[in-house]
């Protein structure tokens, strides 16, 4: 494979771009000489060793130059950083060697040279800490006896790091020379000039530790090792001594005790004998002689010919290789909980933790993202307990010793330190892991009851899926509704909220439901308005006679006009007149209706008939005899009729001699049944009798008649469906005359009843026949149609889920609530129940390596037993199957590895741990040593190379950031600047700002060196000032002080001590051996540094001038911004940076850097902040996108301010986490303490039942809230028994804190609100069913002499209300006066004139939540604010409608409707 031409580099075959140092400078080309044009040169890509070399001779280099001068060879770079005893009092000494805790008071005991004494040791014991933090070794040692000799030859630094450290510390060159190869003519004698070697003879570590209050005195204790010099030691035998380091060391310890001088007399002798111009001076120092690089550099060169064949190591190099195959794809996460059996790791873990373990549990790297605030701690003791019970060794290396602190006590808390082989950084850690090694020789196995645990599981794997089950039934879309249960309680909870508002108890039918869409119903919602506003619903059957006609065009209703004026202008009475003559003249009754006359008429028409048949003598008898004698026989047979055969003759003879001549009869019988039939009608209509008479001009009345029966009839279709119904015909005339009167008078309906019946039949069509009805029958107004239909509909929708789904139906709040205590009672359980079988495994795999290891088992115990172990590294090579099973997880600092292990790759996982600020060439030692590397840290922060180097080249998991106390405000600010999408800012119970600056007036000569004006008194006395306040008003939180420089740090520090020493009170605080005691720490020591409250001294100040010179030192400097961040992320709560200049004073033309940056938009934050504000880096929130609020939980919040509590709902900071419901109480101003929690939208979309039920409760309980559940099934059915139980919450609050003195003791609410939770129903409106109009009542609470005027809540119509909380008055709102301070002022004394409001305030009510008051309220009220006449900056407008609002706390809402209301008033 061929490749580019590569340019010169650091590697093996790179050609350097400079002469070497000493090398004969190269000809300049001449003028003259032909320019020869380079031709392309294709080389071989670099092969994996080729790549890997090269980056290890880089690391090399690095680590060298890291470590700067070697005091091992040169004790004089101790400077003051040595405690120097070598003329302390021979008691002392005496009782310090035979291995006594000794004070230095005891050692050095002239009071001068004590207080020189304490002041050293305190710088030593600060060089100790910052190694210990930093490296996680603290080499401190007391050095006996100091060597002198003359170097003359020029050692090889490629093979001497001691030579290559001195020289580097010298700052010449050390040239390596072949010594084959001549060194050059013009080598600069300096090369190989004679070196001065000040080298400490013998090492012993010793134990330095402060004592008395404010480090008033310090207690040294010698370890029982003591070492020779590698220096020394290399240079004697480099000469041909015969000596043997461990020999000479051992030869210190004799029976009768210690005793230095034999070692020191032989050393003496060899080095005379040997060493040029050498002499040993007998010294007693202490202090740090090994600096953690030089041990690096050894570890490298023995390890580096086994690197190219580790994957990340080449994938640093930059293989390509190695990069591919580390970027494989890592498993998908599992949604939800999964089967308790199949759990991996210890303690309380959410989804993403667990999918860390599946991850490793596929062998592959990992880089694990992990933002301040994260459960590191947690995730790590999971993953080292899961490799534990596997049986694989674990090698954790922390970057500070903090971390492995909070392991080692996570792993105590879950039972299982005995997985755990601590290295302390201190001088006795080789006795600590002696004494844990033999302890775990002895482990016993602790009893597991397997049965209980699979119950446990069991029972845990039923209730979650209940539990689960219910949740999904409720928010699980069904179809043909496209709706949930919850969809539909929202829906019903808010129309049933409004007020006035639907009440309908219709329900539609399935079919029609199922057709009903969203799109559907606002059709039907627009035409149910539609004939609502034509008067469908509000008009009654007794205003107007055409009440329900069925007319549905204007063409139809001018018909129906026409045909009743014709009837009624004289069709109609002409008709009846003439009815009552043909009557007069034929006898019959008069006709009273049309259906009579028409029956009259057709009756005279039949006998017309008859009479052109038959002779008019017909009539005179009935014809039924003729009728029988016409007959067929089956006919008389069938209406028992018989007759004979004569007589039947002589009855047909009759009627054949009736019939008129010349009119033959083809069916005489039923010629005869029709006589028959007109004889019965005529004698029905005329009670006179007689023949049948027939009226003049029948035809004329028959043609009369037909006309108005037809109009009649058309108009009986219109009005049938009204109230008079539509059986004209047989309506007496006048009083049909009098309806057709009546109708004509109302013709104006007939504008709107067409347009309106053809509404109301196509909604019948559409199924809503029951609905219309209801809405008639009540007069609904044409602005609530639409929500009564959404009511029928969803009440009808909710019904059906149920018997869909008769689950739903069968829990309420009790239930739920019992059914998710009992859940979160069995996860706890099984969560702890997760330790016992890890230890178990553990223990198991001990007992079965020591069975079968039985002969290195006895060996290794004799020598742990008498105490025999000085080197771990030389035991684990020894025995590395049993010490790698002893103790599985072995806890040791980057720099300690190389001593502890051998450098292969045995360790089966390697976990680095917040080594953010730890360069790569540091963290080496710990990699090569893994089959798989786990790297733990946030890459945002990190100041070093080992975090950002291994994050671009290993697959990545991020870890969820936990809620923290810090102020929801600075979340926020770190989210703005880099930490978008990680960490979320959670609201707190308090409201008053956590954040704050103080800028001092502090000035100074900058500094010859840095150009700075570096650690001002003032700034020093006012840190002071801090920390003595938080330590006597505080005490129960921990502080820390960060600083921006070391020196600024070293005189905060001793400062303080300074008055600790002073003042015995403040000891306590101040003591070392607190859980989290105080520090004062620098920028590059801060990793890993956690305190509840932090002091943030930046330490650099302005010149005499009162100019800022805008240098900073490390934050001006690379890696300043990430130094900040983690600065930022060190406080848990509290907060105050300390600057001799705000923001303002900052040009930001000279702000360069990142990290100059980041320092002025913090400035401004924490100004802003302190002034309880949200400052300009926070993102103001979109209110135009804000999502409509839950209306149960709107429900809720009116019920709970009814009772007199303070609520807020959706509460929390702008992009942050948000809580639906925070509750707070009138006698704990400025806070809120109860977070109430929905199975909302949120709570669905968290598929963990662990998670969304448990573990989101508990976090905001760690921070302070008390959290009360709310399913939303229960706030519907009982809404009240909801509220009540928020309210006990909040009481027993309140008692609590009056129990412990906070609150004073008061009435509870206007002390005529009981305070037992057994009288909760007096405190709010009264109990009712949902959806009855809860205004007014007994329950309310309004203003006195309030009238029945409503304000907007969202949506909602409720009564105006007045606030029943006390509001903190401001020192100058519009049109009031403050107290005056003195009440008796003499008389005549000028007042001032205080400016008064032009105009009477507007009607805007005091006190209710911030979504109460429309834009238009809120602009009234701050111009009548400004109609004062003053002139109001932003800020102080801001005030002044707060408190007219009496609104104290801040919250998203809050702040953006009031921003907004003074950008108007002031534009």
């Amino acid at each position: 494979m061929n490749a580019p031409a590569r340019t010169p580099g650091p590697g093996p075959d790179a050609t350097p771009e400079h002469p070497r140092p000493g090398a004969p400078p190269a000809a300049a080309p001449s003028a003259d000489a032909p320019r020869a044009e380079a031709a392309p040169v294709v080389v071989e890509a670099p092969s994996t060793a080729e790549l890997v070399a090269s980056a290890v001779a880089t690391w090399r280099t690095t680590l060298v130059e890291a470590a700067g001068g070697s005091t091992l060879a040169d004790v004089d770079l101790l400077g003051d950083v040595a405690l120097d005893l070598s003329a302390a009092h021979p008691s002392g000494i005496a009782q310090l060697f035979a291995g006594r805790q000794t004070r230095l008071s005891n050692l050095v005991r002239e009071g001068s040279s004590l207080s020189t004494a304490k002041r050293r040791a305190r710088v030593v014991g600060a060089r100790a800490d910052e190694y210990a933090q930093r490296y996680g070794i603290a080499p401190t040692y007391l050095a006996i006896g100091v060597a002198t000799w003359v170097e003359r030859t020029a050692p090889d630094v490629s093979t001497d790091d001691v030579a290559a450290l001195a020289a580097v510390m010298r700052g010449r060159p050390a040239v390596a020379t072949p010594t084959d190869t001549p060194a050059p003519a013009d080598t600069p004698a300096s090369a190989s000039a004679p070196r001065v070697v000040r080298a400490p003879v013998l090492l012993r570590p010793v134990a330095l530790h402060a004592r008395g209050s404010g480090e008033s005195d310090y207690e040294l204790t010698l370890e029982p090792s003591i070492e020779v010099n590698p220096v020394l030691a290399r240079a004697l035998r480099g000469r041909g001594a015969l000596l043997d380091p461990l020999a000479v060391a051992r030869g210190a310890f004799t029976s009768s005790g210690f005793d230095p001088r034999p070692a020191l007399d032989r050393l003496k002798a060899l080095g005379s004998a040997v060493l040029e111009d050498f002499s040993l001076t007998e010294r007693l120092l202490v202090g740090t002689f090994v600096h953690p690089g030089q041990v690096l550099v050894e570890d490298l060169d023995q390890s580096s010919a086994t690197l190219e064949r580790h994957e990340v190591v080449a994938a640093l190099a930059g293989d390509g290789r190695a990069l591919a195959a580390l970027a494989r794809p890592l498993p998908e996460p599992i949604r939800g909980d999964r089967d308790p059996a199949e759990e991996r790791g210890v303690g309380d873990l959410d989804p993403v933790q667990r999918h860390v373990l599946d991850v490793l549990a596929t062998g592959s790297h990992l880089f694990i993202d992990a933002p301040a605030g994260c459960d590191v701690t947690g995730t790590l003791a999971a993953v080292v307990a899961d490799a534990a019970a596997r049986g694989r060794s674990v090698l954790y290396v922390p970057g500070h010793r903090r971390a492995a602190t909070s392991l080692t006590a996570r792993l105590t808390e879950l039972g299982l330190d005995d997985l755990l082989l601590d290295v302390a950084p201190d001088a006795g850690w080789r006795t600590a892991v002696t004494r844990r090694l033999l302890g775990a020789m002895s482990l016993q196995p602790q009893p597991v009851d397997t049965d209980a645990v699979a119950r446990l599981r069991r029972d845990l794997v039923a209730q979650r899926g209940r539990l689960s089950g219910y949740v999904t039934a409720l928010h699980e879309r069904r179809e043909p509704w496209g709706a949930s249960a919850y969809d539909a309680l929202q829906a019903l909870a808010r129309l049933t909220s409004t007020r006035p508002g639907p009440q309908t108890t219709v329900r539609l039918g399935s079919d029609v439901v199922r057709v009903l869409d969203a799109r559907r119903r606002e059709q039907l919602a627009e035409r149910l308005a539609a004939a609502a506003a034509l008067g469908a619903f509000a008009t009654r059957p007794s205003e107007t006679p055409w009440f329900g006609a069925d007319l549905t065009t204007n063409e139809a209703a001018d018909d129906a006009v026409a045909r009743i004026d014709r009837l009624v202008g004289g069709g109609l009475a002409s008709l009846a007149a003439r009815a009552e003559e043909v009557a007069g003249s034929t006898g019959l009754t008069t006709a009273q209706t049309l259906a009579a006359w028409g029956e009259q008429l057709d009756m005279l028409a039949g006998i017309r008939t008859a009479l052109d048949v038959f002779q008019p003598l017909v009539f005179e008898r009935t014809a039924a005899d003729l009728v029988a004698a016409t007959a067929t026989k089956e006919w008389r047979a069938r209406h028992d009729m018989p007759m004979g055969l004569l007589h039947r003759r002589r009855l047909t003879k009759q009627a054949k001699d009736m019939v008129r001549p010349g009119r033959p009869v083809a069916d005489l019988h039923a010629a005869l049944v029709e006589v028959q039939r007109q004889r019965d009608i005529w004698q029905a209509h005329c009670p006179g009798g007689g023949w049948p008479r027939l009226p003049h001009g029948l035809s004329a009345i028959e043609g009369q008649y037909r006309q108005v029966r037809e109009d009649l009839e058309q108009l009986e279709q219109v009005l049938t469906t009204t109230p008079g119904g539509g059986n004209l015909l047989r309506t007496p005339f006048a009083e049909l005359q009098d309806r057709l009167r009546r109708l004509l008078a109302d013709r104006a309906v007939l504008s709107v009843l067409p347009e309106r019946t053809a509404t109301i039949r196509s909604l019948r069509s559409a199924g809503l026949d029951p609905l219309l009805t209801d809405l008639a029958n009540r007069r609904v107004p044409p602005e609530l149609v639409g929500a009564e239909l959404e009511l029928a509909w969803w009440s009808t929708v909710f019904e059906e889920l149920l018997r869909a789904d008769p689950a739903l139906a069968g829990y309420d709040g009790a239930a739920l609530s019992a059914l998710a205590a009992e859940v979160r009672r069995l996860d706890l359980a099984h969560v702890a129940s997760l330790s016992a079988p890890v230890r178990t495994a553990v223990v198991e795999q001990v007992g079965a390596t020591l069975r079968v290891r039985h002969a290195q088992a006895e060996s290794l115990f004799g020598e742990l037993v008498e105490e025999r172990l000085t080197s771990l590294r030389d035991t684990v090579e020894r025995y590395p199957e049993l010490v790698r099973r002893l103790r599985p997880v072995l806890t040791a600092a980057p720099m300690l590895v190389p001593q502890l292990l051998p450098p292969t790759r045995t360790v089966d996982l390697v976990v680095l741990d917040a080594v953010q600020h730890l360069p790569i060439e540091l963290a080496l030692a710990a990699l090569v040593r893994g089959r798989q590397v786990v790297v733990v840290g946030d890459a945002r922060c990190a100041s070093g190379t080992t975090v950002r180097e291994l994050a671009a080249v290993l697959p990545e998991v991020a870890l969820r950031a936990d809620a923290t106390r810090r102020d929801p405000y600075l979340t926020a600010f770190l989210a703005e600047h880099g930490y978008a999408g990680v960490l979320e800012a959670v609201p707190l119970p308090e409201a008053a700002p956590l954040v704050r600056l103080d800028v001092v007036d502090g000035s100074g000569m900058p500094d010859g060196e840095t150009g700075a004006v570096e650690s001002t008194r003032a700034e020093v006395e006012h840190v002071v000032e801090l920390a003595i306040e938080h330590a006597l008003t505080r005490p129960e939180e921990s502080l820390a002080v960060i600083t921006s420089s070391p020196v600024h740090a070293n005189r905060v520090r001793e400062a303080i001590m300074t008055e600790v020493r002073d003042n015995p009170a403040l000891a306590s605080f101040f003591d070392p051996g607190r859980a989290e005691p105080f520090v004062v720490a620098d920028l590059a020591g801060v990793a890993g540094l956690r305190r509840e409250a932090i002091i943030f001294s930046l330490g650099y100040g302005r010149t005499p001038h009162g100019r800022v010179l805008h240098r900073f030192g490390p934050v001006s400097g690379p890696g300043g911004e990430a130094l900040l961040l983690d600065a930022l992320g060190a406080t848990r709560h509290r907060l105050v940076l300390v600057s001799c200049f705000a923001a303002a004073d900052l040009d930001p033309d000279r702000l360069r850097g990142p990290g100059a940056r980041l320092l002025a938009d913090l400035l401004e934050f924490a100004a802003a902040r302190g002034r309880d504000e949200a400052g300009p880096a926070v993102t103001a929130p979109d209110v135009g996108a804000a999502t409509a609020p839950d209306r149960l939980v709107v429900d809720l919040a009116e019920r709970l301010w009814r009772a007199g509590l303070v609520v807020e709902i959706d509460y929390g900071v702008a992009g942050g986490r948000r809580i639906p419901l925070a509750v707070g109480h009138p006698d704990l101003p400025g806070e809120l303490v109860v977070a109430v929690l929905t199975d909302d939208a949120a709570y669905v979309a968290e598929p963990s039942v662990r998670v969304r039920d448990r573990q989101v409760a508990q976090r905001l309980e760690r921070l302070g809230w008390t959290v009360v559940q709310v399913w939303s099934a229960a706030a519907f059915l009982d809404p009240q028994a909801e509220a009540d139980s928020i309210q006990r919450a909040v009481l027993g609050r309140v008692a609590d804190r009056r129990a412990r003195g906070a609150v004073p003791l008061a009435p509870a609410l206007h002390g005529d609100v009981p305070s037992g939770p057994t009288e909760l129903s007096e405190l709010g409106d009264a109990q009712g069913s949902r959806g009855s109009d809860s205004s007014g009542g007994e329950g309310d609470v309004t203003a006195p002499g309030a009238g029945s005027e409503e304000d907007a809540v969202d949506g909602l119509r409720v009564p105006a209300r007045r606030s029943v909380v006390p509001r903190a008055r401001p020192a100058a709102g519009p049109g009031t006066a403050a107290p005056e301070p003195d009440a008796g002022r003499a008389a005549g004394h000028e007042q001032p004139t205080l400016p008064v409001p032009g105009r009477p305030r507007p009607p805007v009510e005091r006190g209710l939540p911030i979504s109460a008051y429309g834009d238009d309220q809120l602009d009234e009220l701050a111009e009548w604010i400004m109609s004062d006449g003053v002139a109001r900056q932003p800020a102080e407008l801001t005030a002044a409608l707060r408190f007219e609002l009496g609104i104290t706390r801040r919250g998203a809402r809050v702040d953006a409707a009031i921003d907004g209301a003074v950008r108007r008033a002031l534009t």
